[in-house]
């Protein structure tokens, strides 16, 4: 029998097929407002944030012309008020970028639904598709030949097998293009999700930074009742305090004898270590007036320490200018050691709240006076991990990073019972020849 309706039904397949493209297509934009309406609230929250970021980085310019602790009790209480302000605007700031990420994560799972829908539509026009063709292809030519009336109808049939191969080529490369969009999209969802846990992190730092300024204005005002000349005697007990405290652990460090093997610690140059700041300039903040991380001491037997700084025995490590909460990173993988607070055992004459990393190269890294901490001790971390932000905790005379770096064989954490200050306080100790030059390896 001769077969006349396997054209036109042919063609019923291939129209059936280009409507399902067109179904999806316009499904697709019939979710577009709903995306439109997501990314014109992200716009939203960009503008603000914005605004938010200029009022706090105001706030930094100011803090950084005024960085050191007032010398009277006025200028003392008004540079921790605009530092209390900064930190405001920076939760406000966070806060605004967290909800912004959450706006963009629904944006990119809604992307991801209907990729995965059209993706099915298109999988199954093509499973059709792909039926026809094997089914053209399973009848031999000649077969073909002889099943027509006419000459012309045979090239027909030919004509539209051709155009049949067409349809499933280029529909293998649509859903080849789908899936691609789709797994990229897919991999920016897990981004945007890093993204904010990076920043509820980063939240809850600058909240805990917020409510420790605050507490030490109330604790000024209230030891000194207002009365300049009771900050003056607390400005003098505290800096009696401080050489007292590293005169103590100077002598426990001087104990300490270990031999290192300058064949066992890495060869010194540049990018040994990972700046433990972002955007590091490096020189001498006297020179600089901009709120960028800029050293306000080096290594060794500075100039401060040549006056009495340090009880004259020079700086075990570099100082970032940085201002209050800037995120502060692993100088390289390792794991940490232990996370500690100065400040619990003897406030204000120490580093204060503090992460000691060992790394496997057989360097070990400090970060101190930080405003909050967010590792813990035996974590594992990478390269330019974020394990805390900056502050002022400790001995600090403004809002600025210590950074240490030790052979790891000399270093170890230890309790000492301070005479000063009559309690127990947990920090790094290390053999005096285990102090490197961080410089040596940034």
């Amino acid at each position: 029998m001769i077969r006349t309706a396997s054209l036109p039904n042919k063609w019923f397949t291939l129209a059936i097929f280009s409507i399902a493209i067109f179904s999806f297509i316009n499904s697709a934009l019939a979710q577009e407002p709903t995306l439109e309406e997501l990314r014109k609230d992200i716009d939203v929250k960009n503008e603000e944030l914005r605004k938010l970021e200029e009022e706090a980085e105001k706030y930094r310019k100011e803090i950084a012309e005024h960085q050191e602790r007032g010398q009277n009790l006025k200028s003392e209480i008004s540079r921790l008020d605009r530092i209390i302000v900064q930190l405001r605007k920076d939760v406000a700031a966070t806060e605004k970028r967290l909800k912004k990420t959450e706006l963009e994560i629904t944006a990119v799972d809604l992307e991801i639904r209907q990729k995965e829908k059209s993706l099915k539509t298109l999988r199954s026009g093509l499973a059709g598709l792909i039926q026809s063709l094997l089914e053209e292809e399973r009848k031999p030519l000649l077969v073909t030949l002889f099943q027509q009336k006419a000459l012309s109808n045979f090239f027909r049939q030919l004509d539209y097998s051709n155009l049949l191969q067409e349809k499933v080529l280029s529909s293998v490369e649509v859903v080849r293009t789908l899936q691609q969009e789709l797994t990229s999209k897919k991999q920016e969802a897990e981004e945007k999700k890093k993204e904010e846990e990076r920043l509820k992190k980063g939240l809850a730092g600058r909240q805990t930074a917020l409510a420790s300024e605050k507490k030490d204005r109330s604790t000024i005002l209230q030891v000194t009742q207002n009365q300049e000349k009771k900050y003056q005697q607390l400005l003098k007990d505290r800096q009696a305090k401080i050489a007292a405290l590293e005169e103590e652990i100077r002598e426990v460090e001087e104990k300490l004898q270990v031999t290192i093997d300058p064949a066992s610690l890495p060869t010194k140059g540049s990018g040994v270590l990972a700046w433990p700041l972002p955007q590091v300039i490096l020189r001498s903040c006297k020179s600089l007036k901009e709120t960028i991380n800029c050293l306000t001491q080096f290594f060794g037997y500075t100039s401060f320490a040549a006056i009495g700084g340090y009880n004259g025995k020079g700086h075990n490590g570099v100082d970032f200018r940085a201002a209050m909460g800037t995120p502060v990173k692993s100088a390289d993988v390792g794991t940490v050691e232990t996370a500690g607070d100065t400040d619990v055992g003897c406030r204000g004459a120490s580093y204060g709240k503090w992460v000691l990393i060992k790394h496997p190269n057989n360097l070990s890294t400090l970060y101190a006076h930080l405003s909050s901490i967010d590792v813990s001790r035996g974590q594992n971390v990478r390269r330019e991990e974020q394990i805390g932000l900056s502050g002022q905790s400790g001995y600090a005379t403004g809002p600025h990073l210590h950074f240490s770096v030790f052979a790891s064989k000399a270093v170890h954490i230890e309790s000492i019972r301070s005479r000063v200050c009559g309690r127990l306080m947990t920090l790094p100790i290390s053999a005096l020849n285990g102090y490197l030059n961080p410089l040596d390896y940034l």
